[in-house]
């Protein structure tokens, strides 16, 4: 086996190898951001209850009137 042949497979196998990782890291940053997404979510729901609390709400049939639906 030639010694260009020999470069040329180390230079794929780094390739790959780092192809797998940017990979793996698309996949975290992925989780990372879906996770931060519910977290604000979730800040959201706690401040619009805070805000709402004491407040009189709809009861459901007014709502579903409201809204058309007929179930």
């Amino acid at each position: 086996m030639s010694t260009a042949t020999l470069k040329t497979t180390g230079i794929r196998r780094r390739r790959t190898d780092l192809d797998r990782q940017v990979a793996q890291a698309k996949v975290v940053l992925r989780q990372l951001r879906d996770t931060l997404e519910d977290l604000d979510d979730r800040r959201e729901l706690a401040r619009a209850k805070q805000r709402n609390a004491g407040k009189p709400g709809n009861d459901w049939q007014t709502v579903k009137k409201e809204l058309g639906f007929k179930f």
